[in-house]
């Protein structure tokens, strides 16, 4: 088999080996600035501390994501940063609530992410709830997993639910459903 010009191939008595040379991405075509975290205000550098910069479909909509209440809808493979965004649009919510001091009204607001399966809830409420410590926030799991009493739940700011716990939670009483939204 003629292989093409870089590529090498060994043949072992147990294994065949073959080396592909790595080669530089393609470019993608966008030429958006990346977005250094030390750029952000100091709720920003709280979340990403650790981190230096976002990467670049982050920094494209950052400026959507951080500072306005437009709807995104972001459709990428695993791995590119698609939790950091929702981490952005959290804290501008989380901002709205910013008094002069930096005193976060956190009795204000509840922000609700659903998440497809309960192993992923489980994920992000362990990341989220890492990420948002220095802030304060309580992040909680509301699945069929996780019960939560009314108290939890309306010293809660951010919870992780599922589809179907959250058809549940708003087919319940009225009482219930209030304390969330």
């Amino acid at each position: 088999m003629l292989l093409p010009e870089g590529i090498r191939r060994e043949n072992n008595k147990m294994y065949e080996e073959v080396e592909i040379p790595h080669n530089e991405p393609m470019p993608t075509g966008f030429k958006e600035k990346p977005v250094y975290i030390l750029e952000l205000d100091e709720i920003g550098q709280l979340v990403f501390k650790g981190i230096k910069r976002l990467n670049a479909i982050q920094s494209i909509v950052f400026e959507t994501a951080y500072n306005t209440n437009e709807n995104l809808l972001i459709h990428a493979p695993n791995g590119v940063g698609k939790t950091s965004i929702t981490m952005l649009t959290i804290l501008h919510e989380i901002r709205q609530h910013l008094q002069p001091g930096g005193v976060i009204c956190k009795d204000q607001f509840k922000i609700l992410y659903v998440a497809p399966m309960k192993a992923l809830a489980a994920e992000m409420t362990n990341y989220l709830s890492k990420r948002l410590v220095p802030l304060g926030i309580a992040v909680k799991e509301l699945t069929g997993d996780m019960q939560l009493t009314k108290g939890e739940i309306l010293h809660t700011q951010k919870l992780v639910t599922t589809p179907e716990k959250w058809v549940v939670v708003t087919r319940k009483s009225v009482g219930d459903v209030s304390q969330i939204v």
